[in-house]
Order: C-alpha cells, then sequence, then structure tokens
C-alpha cells in the first residue's frame, strides 16, 4: 500500500485567481478549466515541478460543473445540479471524448504529463440532479458504484469526499470506502467532518473528537478540515492532538492518516500527510487580494508570508518522500504537555469567511505546548519569553522529527519564539529532521556519540556535508548528548531568492542507526462518546429527510425545465 498521500490543492488559488488572472468576468468554480490548467503558464504547469512527481494535484470544488458563462448564469443552472456528477463539460474541457470515463482519461494523461505523481478530484457525496448526468435521480450506491468504475478506468489516484447532500452520513460515507475496496482499491479516498474553521471554545471539542475517530477508522485519509489562517497552528494542532492522544484502531486495508492541510512543518514533524493549499502570485504583494486563505489584506501576511514560503512544501514534501513518510494514526503512543499555548487574534472580513469571526472580538485558540508522537517528549529549559508550540515524532523507520511552530498575538502577528529546546531522543534510530527556528537545539542520547561523525543537509539540497567539526565548535558537548546552535542550523537552509520559508534540515549522526520498534497505539475512547454519535447519526437523518422532503415539494410546485448544457 502506498505510504504517501500528500496532494497540491487548487481551491485557495481558485478564489485568487479571478481577481488577478486577467480574465475578466472569471468566476471561482470557471478556474478548473482545460485552458487555465494547461494553457501557457497554467495551473497544472507552474506549480512545484521540483516535488510534483511526489504530489497529487487535486482539482477541488468546481471541476465537474458547467461554466458560469462569465458569472451571467445563476447558480441553479451551471453549478448546484451537476455537483457530484464527476463529469467533465465538453465547454469547460473540450475535445477530451465522447463519454465521461474518456474524458476522465484524457484529464488524468494530461495531469501525468506534466511530472505530478497523479490526479486527484474533490468528491461531493451527493447525486446530482441534471437529467443529462448519468445516473441522476438514481439511488446513492448505484450512482456512485459507476463513478468509482470511471476513475479505475481513467486512473484517477484520489477522492477527497467533501461536503454534499450526504456529508453528515456515516452509511453513506462507508459505502463509498467499501466501493473502493471492492472496484478500485488502489484509489486514495480523503473523509472529513465538515465543520467551522475554527474550535468553538478554544480547543478541540468532545463532538468533533467522535466524528474524527469514527471517520479516521475507515479512511485512507481523515482530514481535520479548514482553518482560519492566522490561528491555523492551535487550531490544526488542538485536532491532531486530541486524536493521537484517542486513539482508534484503523481498519484493514485502510492507510488510517490524517491530513492537516497547508500546515506542512507540522505534518513533517508528527508524520501527518498534508494538502498543499499556498501557490504562486507572481509579483503581487504578499497581502494581495482577496487573500481570506492566508491572513487578509491587511498586516499579519507580512509576518506569515506563506504564499511566499515555497521552500517549505519542497522541504517538507523531500522529508516524507526521502527519510519519514506519513504513518498511520494508530502507530505508536502520542503524549502532550498539560501546559496549553493561547494564540489570539482579532479577524477582519478580508481575513476569513467566517463571519462568526467578525463582530470585532479577540479570538482564541489554544493547543497544547508539547506534543510527541511514538518518542519521548522535547521541552523548553526557561519561560522567559513565551515558548514555541514543539512537535516531535519516531517514524516506524526510525527516522526522527521536531519542529518549533510560531505563536500569534493581536500587538505582533505571527512570530518564532527562538528557544533552547532539549529532545531526549534515546536511541539514535535514524535521520533526524529539524524545522523551525531555534536558539539551539540539545539531542540526548541513550549511549555516547563520542567519536561519531555528524552530516547534515538542507532539505532543499540532494548531498549530505560532514559537518562535525563545526557542530562540535558551536558549543560544549556532553559524551550522550549534541547541541546544535540555532544560528548554524539557519545558515545552513538557504531560500530561493524571494522565498521566506523557515528553515527545514536533516542531520545524521554516525553511519548506524539503532532499530526500535513502534507499539500499536491502544485505543482509547473519550467520554461520552456514544452519545456524540447518536447526535450525528440522528442530524444526518434529518438532513437527507429535509433534503428528500424539499425535492418532493420542488417536483409537486412546478414542472421540471431542463438545465443548460
Amino acid at each position: 500500500m502506498r505510504q504517501t498521500a500528500n496532494y497540491f490543492c487548487t481551491w485557495h488559488l481558485m478564489y485568487w485567481f479571478p481577481g488577478n488572472g486577467g480574465v475578466p468576468g472569471l468566476q471561482t468554480r470557471d478556474v478548473l478549466c482545460d485552458a487555465l490548467l494547461f494553457g501557457e503558464d497554467g495551473v497544472a504547469a507552474k506549480h512545484y515541478p521540483e516535488v510534483r512527481r511526489d504530489l497529487f494535484l487535486l482539482l477541488d470544488d468546481g471541476w465537474d460543473v458547467r461554466s458560469s458563462r462569465g458569472g451571467t448564469l445563476p447558480e441553479e443552472i451551471w453549478f448546484k445540479p451537476y455537483i457530484g456528477s464527476c463529469e467533465l463539460s465538453e465547454e469547460k474541457f473540450p475535445g477530451y471524448g465522447d463519454t465521461p470515463p474518456e474524458r476522465l482519461k484524457t484529464l488524468v494523461g494530461k495531469v501525468k504529463s506534466l511530472g505530478w505523481k497523479g490526479l486527484g478530484v474533490w468528491i461531493s457525496p451527493t447525486v446530482s440532479r441534471a437529467p443529462e448526468v448519468e445516473g441522476s435521480g438514481g439511488g446513492f450506491e448505484v450512482f456512485f458504484r459507476k463513478r468509482m468504475e470511471w476513475s479505475k478506468y481513467a486512473g484517477v489516484s484520489y477522492w477527497k469526499v467533501d461536503w454534499g447532500d450526504c456529508d453528515m452520513s456515516d452509511r453513506r460515507r462507508k459505502l463509498l470506502s467499501a466501493l473502493k475496496e471492492e472496484i478500485y482499491p488502489e484509489l486514495i479516498m480523503e473523509h472529513t467532518y465538515n465543520r467551522r474553521a475554527y474550535n468553538k471554545g478554544g480547543e478541540e471539542s468532545r463532538f468533533a473528537l467522535a466524528v474524527h475517530r469514527r471517520r479516521l477508522a475507515y479512511s485512507d485519509v481523515l482530514r481535520l478540515y479548514d482553518v482560519a489562517f492566522a490561528l491555523s497552528i492551535p487550531t490544526t494542532l488542538s485536532r491532531a492532538a486530541a486524536l493521537l492522544t484517542h486513539p482508534v484502531k484503523i481498519r484493514p486495508g485502510r492507510m488510517g492518516l490524517i491530513n492537516a492541510e497547508d500546515e506542512v512543518y507540522l505534518s513533517a514533524a508528527l508524520g501527518l500527510a498534508f494538502g498543499v493549499m499556498r501557490f504562486d502570485i507572481g509579483a503581487a504583494t504578499v497581502n494581495s487580494g482577496p487573500n481570506w486563505a492566508f491572513g487578509g489584506e491587511g498586516n499579519f501576511p507580512a509576518t506569515r508570508p506563506a504564499r511566499r514560503q515555497h521552500d517549505e512544501v519542497l522541504r517538507a514534501t523531500r522529508w516524507q518522500t526521502e527519510f519519514a513518510p506519513a504513518f498511520k494514526a494508530d502507530l505508536g503512543n502520542t503524549t502532550v504537555s498539560h501546559e496549553s499555548g493561547e494564540d489570539s487574534w482579532n479577524f477582519t472580513e478580508d481575513e476569513t469567511w467566517e463571519k462568526a469571526l467578525c463582530k470585532g472580538e479577540v479570538t482564541v485558540q489554544r493547543a497544547p505546548l508539547v506534543t510527541a508522537r511514538n518518542v519521548c517528549a522535547p521541552f523548553v529549559t526557561t519561560r522567559r519569553i513565551i515558548p514555541p508550540y514543539l512537535v516531535a515524532s519516531r517514524n516506524p523507520n526510525g527516522a526522527m522529527s521536531v519542529a518549533a511552530l510560531g505563536r500569534v498575538t493581536p500587538e505582533r502577528g505571527y512570530y518564532t519564539p527562538r528557544v533552547d529546546a532539549h529532545w531526549p531522543v534515546g536511541a539514535n534510530s535514524g535521520p533526524i529532521g529539524v524545522f523551525g527556528h531555534y536558539q539551539s537545539l540539545t539531542l540526548y542520547f541513550d549511549q555516547s556519540m563520542e567519536g561519531r561523525k555528524i552530516y547534515a543537509k538542507d532539505l532543499l539540497q540532494d548531498e549530505f556535508i560532514n559537518v562535525t567539526d563545526q557542530v562540535k565548535g558551536n558549543a560544549k558537548s556532553i559524551a550522550n548528548a549534541i547541541v546544535f546552535d540555532g544560528a548554524w542550523m539557519e545558515s545552513l537552509c538557504q531560500n530561493r531568492p524571494g522565498d521566506f520559508s523557515e528553515p527545514g534540515l536533516v542531520i545524521k549522526i554516525g553511519e548506524e542507526f539503532t532499530e526500535v520498534g513502534t507499539p500499536a497505539a491502544k485505543p482509547k475512547r473519550p467520554a461520552w462518546d456514544w452519545l456524540c454519535i447518536a447526535q450525528l447519526n440522528t442530524a444526518a437523518a434529518f438532513k437527507i429527510l429535509a433534503l428528500r422532503i424539499g425535492k418532493l415539494r420542488g417536483a409537486k410546485r412546478k414542472k421540471h425545465r431542463g438545465f443548460v448544457a
């Protein structure tokens, strides 16, 4: 079974491009068409050529609906009837073939010809209503059985199952996973819990955790869902930490990975999958709008210019491809600190689509200050400054990784505290990935490291260099510990011109490594889990019932007049 499930997703780019792509009248979902994907300077042709062989290109919401024709048509004509169709329109993708599976196959071929690992598509768990869509108006299983067969024929690699008529229904989501196992087991299927872009109450809720655990058990990938960018780190980390500290047994045949979206360093250090959203904005300013996806059109993007931090994507991708792929959520035990960090931001309407956050009040999000997966936890000895979030893991293959993640306050925006971090790694079991900024990082081993050579490299580079003398010259080393100076690590990591990425390097100590086993995590059900799932099932049943009643009333109210092709 494939161990990597990372992708570049088009969604955030789709919102920015209409106002900046030089195409008058272009609407968000119109961006996904042949001309803008594969034409000169197209989306598929320009993004991440250095690592696209290790990333799926995921076409998000809009790939299988019709054209809005420059915004001249209402959504009831071109969008809503086609949600979930999995059919490419001739208007947006001309000359792709005569049948839906043939058109899909052409699309897959074009994506792979540009060097991408494969094609991923956004899937709405909805039976399309447009009469010309094959299988419209039929049953859920029959409808998606046909789509699964099309994907197998075409060679689609990834389904991102998101919102739609049946998004709350576990029964139907499980059915999709069962169809995958029956028809096309090689497909990677992602599920999620459709929710707000922040954690109500500041931390992961009991209800959301229960839903995540239930869906992770039958998923290849469980996406932690959307976040408001300014507080993305604590929101995402709180969700991930809650899920990892309440393990669930992953069903046989499922990959069981957690996807932390665009927080690529958090993902790299914790052994999670990621979905890259940051995109190329050319010569535009870092706060070029619309920019609710990456901090708005004010000052915040200057403190964390994600759309100018593409080297982080390259480093995280290379770390997971060459050294430590994301691993199943039921492997290894996870510990978190009792103390939580608290970040806050006062959102404006250009900084998030969540209107509930734009009421002039400060929003607070909390997460454990330290999260360690299958390894001893790193720690900070001084509290003279607010510490970063520290996350660390030991991969089942022995590789280890640690990241220092930045903090956010209304006064400073995003910033990266540099602290003296200490990490008792125990066995020298493999290469060590180090992400983020430090004053220093001290690694403690369970045996003497004297006499061992030390090698390191920026993850942007191909070759290791011997840095033994440089490391030992920077700090006094103890027999079983090695101290790495933060400024030296930063000097080793040289970004490409115009890129503001934080450092990411890999260290090897000696030529031989000690093998360390990875225990299976013991399932831990949170309190009131059964009640939360009962609430979910009830809500799903009511939603589907309401949809059925609405369709019956609509059919009685007026005769169907058809849709524009």
